[in-house]
């Protein structure tokens, strides 16, 4: 009996199977039908999508609005450059600053976006709807041409301050004084340096000036030196006799500061009581010997360049007399 079972619930479970398979088949070839149209319906007019700002409110002059345009279109269909939106076009104080546009084509659709960047110029002292610009895009083909048309998309443009040059002078702020920098340490610094300055100066003068309007300037060898100078500069020739003069200048400048007449022998006892010349001592001993020389010796010598030596060592003593030696 068990057997008999068997052998009759094989054929149902078999035709159950041959039941559910058919209508699979049925179910599939419908649902190919119903797509082959739309498929084919999906490629024969071109299709627009427009994505506007996000938000329609808030917007300020100088903002920058963009809005992307996607086309779909069949492949024969061509987007032409020359004939999207001109950049630079105004409409109601908005500029169209910016124009892009990106293109691929896949299983014979061409797919274009374009982007379009308008900023805000207009002005306004009160809030305002204003709208970005409706756009027309035209698409050529051989059998004919396509036109896709952009509405106009509004927003609420708002004022940065709102009223005329009334409220705008009732909302200025009074001017805050600049604070003042506490200069007084850099006045201060500014005056030791300038102190320092002209300090240095006189001292460069002190040193190396030959006149005598300063104070400490007009010593013995100081003037003997301005007369050996201009003796030296002189037109005249050096001669024996002009020698001799020069020679009287520096033992006049000796005897002034010994406070009597000096020789040779004197030298010790000079620099003894002048210990500022004690460095010239052995130049001092060698031009007394040359002076002896000189006044009584016969014989004759170079006396431009005497001269000339005796302005080198005046300059000399006239440091020591000065202490800057």
């Amino acid at each position: 009996m068990l057997k008999r079972i068997s052998n009759i619930a094989a054929p149902r479970a078999l035709q159950s199977l041959l039941l559910a398979t058919c209508l699979l088949l049925a179910v599939a070839t419908a649902t190919a039908e119903e797509a082959a149209p739309i498929a084919e319906k999906a490629v024969v007019q071109p299709a627009l999508k427009v994505s506007n700002p996000a938000s329609p409110i808030g917007v300020h002059i100088g903002d920058v609005l963009t809005r992307t345009v996607i086309v779909d279109a069949p492949e024969s269909y061509k987007l032409a450059e020359n004939a999207l939106p001109k950049k630079g076009s105004k409409h109601e104080g908005i500029e169209l600053v910016d124009v892009s546009l990106q293109s691929e084509t896949h299983a014979k659709q061409a797919h274009y976006i374009l982007q379009l960047r308008y900023q805000v110029f207009a002005n306004s002292t009160y809030p305002a709807v204003l709208h970005l610009p409706a756009e027309t895009l035209a698409l050529s083909d051989a059998a004919g041409n396509a036109t896709l048309e952009i509405p106009a998309w509004g927003f609420w443009f708002s004022p940065l301050v709102t009223g005329g040059t009334l409220t705008a002078k009732k909302n200025l702020l009074p001017e805050a004084r600049t604070p003042l920098i506490d200069s007084r340490h850099d006045q201060q610094l500014l005056a030791a340096f300038l102190a320092i300055a002209v300090a240095s100066l006189l001292a460069l003068l002190y040193i190396n000036a030959d006149g005598h309007w300063l104070p400490f300037m007009g010593g013995a060898f100081a003037r003997a030196h301005r007369q050996l100078k201009r003796l030296a500069k002189s037109s005249r020739p050096k001669t024996a006799a002009e020698e001799k003069k020069a020679l009287v200048y520096l033992h006049q400048a000796f005897n002034q500061h010994y406070g009597a007449n000096i020789f040779a022998r004197d030298v010790q006892d000079f620099v003894t009581l002048r210990p500022g010349f004690k460095g010239l001592q052995q130049e001092i001993t060698q031009f007394f010997e040359a002076s002896n020389q000189s006044l009584y010796d016969v014989k004759g010598r170079d006396s431009s360049q005497v001269i000339a030596q005796l302005v080198q060592f005046s300059k000399q003593l006239r440091d020591c007399e000065r202490g800057v030696a």
